[in-house]
């Protein structure tokens, strides 16, 4: 006698909605990544500039201006990759929230499927006992 789990299909859809699901959470977080290290090239691109300046190697105001307009790109991209970054916060906790519930159905199932094992064996544990007792009792009735 074999146990199969009557929901075992659900139970694989369960358990692959939440493969794609860490593959979104991934996702998220791997575009989080990229512009949290876009962030860090510019300030430190911003660093140089600022050490540049005080070094005052400037020639003529033509390349003070042009250096302080770098300055001001720079920061007008930080500020555009930390817009970014908020909207992929959002993102990626909503993508967390998802995990979290689709986790929690396929817990529900293979809890499910562990209580239908239990009375599977409990099943089998009274058919094994039935046929020891009716063992039991032909060979009791052979020695009389």
């Amino acid at each position: 006698m074999k146990f199969e789990f009557s929901l075992e299909s659900v139970l694989k859809v369960r358990k692959h909605e939440e493969q794609l699901q860490e593959q979104r959470l991934a996702e998220e977080l791997s575009r989080k990544k990229v512009l949290n290290r876009q962030k860090i090239e510019l300030r430190k691109k911003i660093k140089a500039l600022i050490e540049d300046a005080d070094q005052g190697n400037f020639e003529n105001l033509h390349n003070l201006k042009r250096h302080r307009s770098y300055v001001q790109e720079y920061h007008k991209r930080i500020y555009q990759i930390n817009q970014s970054l908020e909207v992929i916060e959002n993102s990626v906790k909503t993508e967390r929230d998802k995990l979290a519930l689709v986790h929690k159905k396929r817990k529900i199932i293979e809890k499910v499927k562990e209580e239908e094992y239990e009375l599977f064996l409990e099943k089998v544990s009274k058919l094994e006992q039935k046929v020891m007792d009716e063992i039991a009792g032909q060979t009791f009735s052979r020695s009389k």
